[in-house]
């Protein structure tokens, strides 16, 4: 464990030294966090992908997230989160029940809604290169203790982004292919959940 740990701490001085001062890559992602910002809500299908090469599993699953300055309607299998930037609404249908808690942005998985900007703090990054008309980029987190080592960005020429990839220290890839996406106006009154709206629902507030 020590010999990794150590292996580790020299892949990652490695790549801080050759990534932090990438301007093109720094180009390329306030590009694509610009176009994003711009507007004023959008609605995107996406594909999910787990693969762990050590367990050879790999899941995968549809999914699709609408959002609006900071807060966002994620839905995903059975599963629909709702946050207004202040409260978190999990309701599962299965169960016809509700979770709702306070939102900690520092306990916000990385995901479609905060993948813009996620490369702003505490990170340096990398331009790979092109591939299939594809700008590539690689993000790496200077705080060791996260559980991933880095992020890969796919980019198109427009500046949109097609596909994220987050490598996880466990010998996990976590990807996130955007398919459908859609820029609209987006009303407020969609970020929130109403429970009388469901007959019999069961309500677990941690509050």
């Amino acid at each position: 464990m020590r010999l990794f740990n150590i292996f580790y701490f020299l892949y990652f001085t490695s790549l801080l030294s050759h990534a932090q001062d990438d301007k093109q890559a720094l180009e390329l992602l306030d590009e694509m966090s610009d176009k994003y910002k711009r507007m004023t809500g959008f609605t995107s299908t996406f594909t999910y992908i787990m693969n762990n090469l050590s367990e050879n599993i790999v899941d995968s699953f549809q999914g699709k997230i609408s959002v609006k300055e900071e807060m966002y309607v994620l839905l995903v299998e059975d599963q629909k989160i709702i946050n207004d930037s202040k409260t978190v609404w999990t309701y599962l249908e299965e169960l016809n029940e509700v979770t709702i808690s306070d939102f900690d942005t520092g306990e916000q998985e990385i995901s479609l809604n905060n993948i813009f900007e996620i490369y702003k703090s505490g990170f340096s990054y990398k331009y790979l290169g092109e591939e299939n008309n594809l700008r590539l980029v690689e993000i790496y987190p200077e705080d060791q203790e996260k559980s991933y080592f880095k992020i890969l960005f796919k980019i198109d020429t427009t500046g949109l982004l097609y596909s994220f990839s987050v490598f996880d220290k466990s010998n996990s890839t976590f990807v996130y292919m955007i398919n459908d996406f859609k820029e609209e106006e987006l009303a407020n009154a969609l970020f929130t959940f109403i429970p009388e709206e469901y007959p019999d629902i069961e309500v677990i507030d941690f509050r």
